[in-house]
């Protein structure tokens, strides 16, 4: 979906790429300058902000309820082995110097790939569209504009 009939600034791209790039929390703090100064933020903003945000507690919550559901199965009895080895194969290990070892899950690679995909959004203008997370986002927002 994109919005045509606004021009949106360049501070509004970077503030939502930074939003994006931080899980947020740069949205939150551009928020809570908002409501201090009492400005009301545009659409294109507004919708960035609390996606990014959503993003970071969608993330938060499924890193979660994985880590609960492998420590369960991890007590289980011949389950703790298949859940050590599917444990295994999720993570990747990335080396990005011989200094620095980092461990990624297929699961973050893939918001983070999304998450890339939506900076890029932005940086050309344009609102795209993530499957229930933008129903969501229009349903919240209804009443902003």
């Amino acid at each position: 979906m994109q919005h045509n009939l606004i021009k949106i600034s360049p501070i509004e791209k970077i503030i939502s790429i930074l939003s994006y790039a931080t899980m947020g929390i740069i949205g939150l703090i551009w928020l809570l300058i908002a409501h201090f100064a009492k400005k009301k933020l545009r659409y294109f903003l507004m919708y960035n902000i609390v996606q990014s945000m959503i993003i970071a507690i969608f993330l938060a919550i499924l890193k979660l309820a994985l880590n609960i559901v492998f420590s369960i199965f991890a007590l289980i009895p011949f389950i703790n082995v298949i859940t050590a080895k599917l444990n295994y194969i999720m993570s990747v290990r990335i080396l990005i110097l011989p200094v620095f070892n980092l461990s990624f899950n297929i699961i973050e690679i893939l918001i983070h790939l999304l998450l890339i995909y939506i900076i890029v959004g932005i940086a050309m203008g344009k609102i795209f569209f993530v499957p229930y997370l933008s129903n969501i986002m229009n349903k919240l927002l209804k009443s902003y504009n």
